[in-house]
């Protein structure tokens, strides 16, 4: 076993100044970039910039843009009414099939017909 010499690399610890953290975190608030982008700018993760963030506002959460609301009312109109009013005769069945067609068959249909008229009706 051959001894081979440590190399011993000193630590890439930074510090940054309250004003260089203000404007890393102002380039960061830029709607063109990402938090990402600007922390490989400047050489380190994102993770520092989201805590600068955190104490920068004192734990509060983001404030929120004006121009921007987090959620938009909307309101849609009721959708039309597939069922008809027309009541089913007793023994009656009605098959809905997808693509809005629907097929009506009294007691007794012929079966073999009924599923004849469904495979055209899906177009097999």
């Amino acid at each position: 076993m051959t001894n081979t010499p440590h190399i011993v690399v000193a630590g890439t610890r930074r510090t940054w100044s309250a004003e260089q953290k203000r404007a890393i975190l102002a380039e960061a608030d830029d709607p063109t970039t990402t938090a990402s982008e600007v922390a490989r700018r400047h050489g380190l993760h994102s993770s520092p910039l989201f805590r600068w963030r955190r104490a920068l506002r004192g734990g509060a959460p983001a404030p929120t843009a004006a121009s921007r609301p987090r959620f938009i009312p909307l309101a849609l109109p009721a959708p039309p009414s597939s069922v008809q009013d027309e009541p089913l005769r007793p023994g009656a069945i009605e098959i809905e099939l997808a693509g809005g067609h629907r097929l009506r068959a009294e007691a007794g249909a012929d079966v073999a017909l009924l599923q004849g008229v469904i495979a055209a009706l899906l177009g097999r």
